[in-house]
């Protein structure tokens, strides 16, 4: 019996260090425990400039159309960027990026990485230091990354590697929940600027999808590989369009009839703006 109940003492005490490990490395991402262990603890805030002033300084290569010249530079010098996530991967629909917000603008960090939403939740406060990383532009998008090559060998700024990525940032333990500006009000037209406002998180209020008929959804998880674009009545032409991945977890999802509310991390795309949204929560019905 006295080895039975050690057995037992012994198994308790297992369970509860091992409670302890989970709680300290999984349980709140903003903790002391997990700043060490995720990220570059030793960056230190000492060269800070704002999102805004950042793509002021590579406001040239933002500019550029990767098809019509160099759309990316590197970052030489000592430069650190604070903000708050206002978009992860949660839902699926932004997948490799994150996105990074502070009160003067907003800006695509490109990852090659899943389930970033596990460190990085929506509000947390994120420090940046972005000397050696290269900053420019995908469809005309303001994105912080590294040099990729596609099929046709041109160049443009993609997704850095996982290593690299956790080499250039820190959770600094801070949080705000950025509230989203409004885009646009049925169909009034919007007073955003492509080059400064892009990749804000924004709302569209009391609009209405094209096509939706009680069977159409927001994607086609089916398909595999591929998106889907969704319109809104209340703007002609195409250069308002909601993004849709396959992947998305909300993809096999019926489009409501009604009007609705949209919030979404507000993209340039080219000339026009992209939705995208985090997860179908997102997409409020409007009574």
């Amino acid at each position: 019996m006295k080895i039975f109940h050690s057995s037992l003492f012994m198994l308790a005490l297992a369970c509860s260090l091992l409670t302890s490990c989970m709680d300290g490395g999984w349980g709140n991402p903003n903790d002391e425990q997990t700043q060490q262990e995720i990220g570059n603890k030793y960056i230190k805030e000492t060269h800070l400039v704002t999102i805004s002033q950042l793509k002021q300084k590579f406001k040239a290569q933002i500019s550029t159309d990767y098809r019509d010249g160099v759309s990316y530079k590197q970052v030489t010098e000592d430069l650190q960027i604070k903000g708050y996530v206002t978009g992860n991967d949660i839902g699926d629909n932004i997948f490799d990026e994150v996105v990074i917000q502070d009160a003067t603008g907003a800006i695509i960090v490109a990852v090659s990485e899943g389930a970033m939403y596990g460190y990085l939740p929506i509000g947390a406060e994120v420090l940046i230091d972005v000397k050696g990383l290269y900053v420019g532009n995908y469809g005309m998008q303001a994105e912080i990354g590294v040099p990729s090559t596609n099929s046709k060998k041109l160049t443009y700024v993609s997704r850095m590697s996982r290593d690299l990525w956790r080499n250039h940032f820190r959770l600094t333990g801070g949080y705000k929940s950025i509230e989203p500006e409004v885009f646009a009000d049925g169909g009034a037209p919007t007073n955003w600027k492509l080059d400064e406002d892009g990749g804000k998180l924004g709302v569209i209020k009391n609009v209405t999808f094209r096509g939706a008929d009680g069977k159409a959804t927001f994607a086609n998880p089916s398909a595999g590989a591929g998106s889907k674009s969704v319109y809104f009545n209340e703007y002609k032409g195409n250069t308002i369009q909601m993004y849709n991945s396959n992947y998305a977890k909300f993809a096999a999802n019926t489009i409501p009839t009604g009007k609705v509310n949209v919030t979404a991390i507000v993209k340039r795309f080219n000339s026009g703006w992209e939705f995208v949204v985090r997860d179908i929560n997102d997409i409020q019905e409007v009574k």
